[in-house]
């Protein structure tokens, strides 16, 4: 088995944690140090999460907003009665989405958040008035959404709550594309700079939320339904500071500095020049050929052959090819195979053995659709076994002879 893991074990990805990563003992030291020709990488949805988290820290003013969804999200979220239905029951699902925002998570979660409080502003802010009218509650409660509501209707919350909707959407499209299974490095590297270049782009062209939020705010001091009240208490979000240190830290976080990764590029024919030579990337395909015992002459040759047509797909770099698809970008398919193992090992279904778990996750991952299942042989076989309720052979009974009985009473 060690043996087999030398000629065909690639890569190995993992999170940031010091279990896994750590320089003296982690996991990766110490397969690194068996197996030395294996690839180690750092998920990218996790290092997306960190440099979303060091810019939060970087720019003090988010932290403010941090703390307005976080209470919004215990309002809401964590009472046991939902207040809001009263004053606005069809947007209640929308609310129910909110959670925590700008944690160590998928971005795709904290853009619901922001997502849900942009669509139900105005729900929230009647809500809110009318709390604050509420004779029956506590002069400590009624100043409570007081200054929840002297926050939701500051121009400079909307500017806030634009700007952050404008950014994590452009991130939780990145992260879901990271976390897609067909995606690799190259696609991941693309999909990157991308992102870079739009959230640098809102520093001079805003976003689209972020605009509605400016033109409500010089329109009148009105957005939809909501009259604006200036709130100069507010300590509001500086744009261009904030989204510079996004793309600081994204740059910063997953920058593709290997050499390996460097040299994949060379199969990336955005990255060539207007006429490359016969030769071009030769000694890149050489190192990858030499990493991973591939045959040196074979991957030249299927080289040259995509220099001379670019369009074509030659069967002599397959095996390269093939290498660098596996890959792995992110731990999302971990993930999703821990959450399909507790859907399998329910508390119901917790006598199920090890194996049988493993079975059919198996089945549920790598195995063909539903619609493609042909139930007849196996249920011949169950049939033939003898294992039908109806089945005389299976409810038999083994009867304890007198034999046995009369051995039980000479130990005693």
């Amino acid at each position: 088995m060690e043996e087999w893991l030398h000629e065909n074990w690639v890569t190995f990805v993992c999170d940031g944690t010091t279990v896994m990563l750590g320089k003296k003992s982690g996991v990766a030291t110490r397969l690194t140090s068996k197996f030395r020709k294996l690839f180690v990488w750092h998920c990218m949805n996790h290092r997306l999460e960190l440099a979303v988290s060091d810019a939060v820290d970087e720019v003090n003013s988010v932290n403010h907003f941090k703390a307005f969804m976080q209470k919004l999200y215990s309002l809401y979220s964590m009472s046991n009665k939902n207040e809001l239905k009263d004053a606005a029951a069809e947007v209640d699902s929308q609310l129910l989405c909110i959670g925590r925002v700008l944690d160590v998570r998928r971005e795709a979660s904290s853009f619901r958040t922001v997502r849900a409080v942009w669509t139900s502003l105005e729900a929230l802010v009647q809500h809110f008035k009318s709390a604050y009218h509420d004779e029956t509650r506590s002069t400590k409660e009624k100043q409570i959404y007081r200054g929840l509501l002297d926050r939701v209707q500051s121009p400079e919350f909307l500017c806030d709550l634009g700007l952050m909707y404008d950014t994590l959407h452009e991130l939780s499209i990145l992260s879901q594309e990271l976390q897609a299974r067909p995606v690799t490095l190259l696609r991941a590297d693309h999909l990157l700079k991308c992102t870079i270049r739009v959230i640098h782009s809102f520093k001079e062209s805003p976003g689209q939320k972020y605009s509605e939020a400016l033109e409500a705010k010089d329109r009148g001091m009105l957005y939809r339904s909501v009259a604006l009240k200036q709130n100069v208490k507010l300590i509001s979000i500086h744009p261009r500071q904030f989204l510079q240190s996004i793309v600081n830290n994204l740059e910063q976080r997953l920058s593709f500095e290997d050499e390996i990764i460097k040299d994949l590029g060379i199969l990336d024919q955005s990255k060539w020049p207007s006429n490359p030579s016969i030769r071009h990337g030769e000694e890149q395909i050489k190192r990858l050929c030499k990493r991973f015992n591939l045959c040196k002459d074979q991957a030249l040759n299927g080289m040259r052959d995509l220099l001379e047509e670019p369009n074509s797909k030659p069967k002599d770099l397959k095996p390269l090819i093939n290498c660098m698809k596996t890959f792995p970008v992110s731990t999302a398919e971990y993930d999703r195979n821990f959450g399909l193992m507790n859907n399998i090992n329910t508390d119901k279904r917790a006598v199920l053995l090890v194996s049988n778990v493993s079975n059919l996750m198996m089945i549920n991952i790598s195995g063909p659709p539903t619609s493609k299942f042909e139930p007849q042989k196996y249920t011949r076989t169950w049939l033939m076994s003898h294992h039908t309720a109806s089945s005389i052979h299976s409810r038999q009974c083994r009867v304890k002879t007198l034999v046995e009985s009369k051995s039980v009473w000479r130990i005693l």
